[in-house]
């Protein structure tokens, strides 16, 4: 199989979204996997820093960046946009015309387009055994803790 025909599989099983930017212009977003991220070295070491921290952090604390920190997350969050558009498909200095240039879209639309991937992506549905549900019905499940027994409810847990 070529890596070509691996892309064409995956972008046919792939679950997406078609969204409303604040400029009116309807996108077809998809879902980062933040975990294939991560695996391939792509998450900046500053994010999953910060992640552990704020697990463990009291309420209310806060992880505090360099200005170094800084730039790596937001050109992060910059290549999770240009990810997540499916179509139009977005890019830094396209080679063709098919692609917009991430510097031709209105700072509202990239504004809400950062923050949309970095919520989640809540208009992507979620892919169980069962079908695709949306992002908020999955999100109430309780995940299971590591050494600890489900309660029985008697004790008031």
């Amino acid at each position: 199989m070529k890596a070509r025909d691996y892309r064409r599989l995956r972008q046919q099983r792939e679950v997406t979204a078609e969204v409303t930017l604040p400029s009116g212009a309807v996108f077809t977003l998809r879902r980062p996997s933040l975990d294939l991220w991560i695996a391939s070295g792509r998450m900046p070491q500053t994010f999953l820093r910060a992640m552990l921290e704020t697990q463990q952090a009291t309420p209310g604390a806060q992880v505090v960046f360099s200005a170094e920190e800084t730039m790596v997350g937001i050109h992060f969050v910059r290549d999770l946009v240009c990810f997540a558009c499916v179509s139009p498909r977005v890019a830094i200095n396209p080679a063709s015309e098919d692609v917009l240039d991430l510097a031709e879209l209105d700072a509202a639309d990239y504004q809400f387009l950062a923050s949309w991937v970095q919520a989640g992506s809540p208009d992507v549905p979620v892919t169980t055994e069962n079908g695709e549900v949306p992002q908020e019905g999955v999100a109430r499940f309780r995940q299971k803790q590591p050494g600890r027994a489900a309660s029985s409810g008697d004790d008031g847990q």
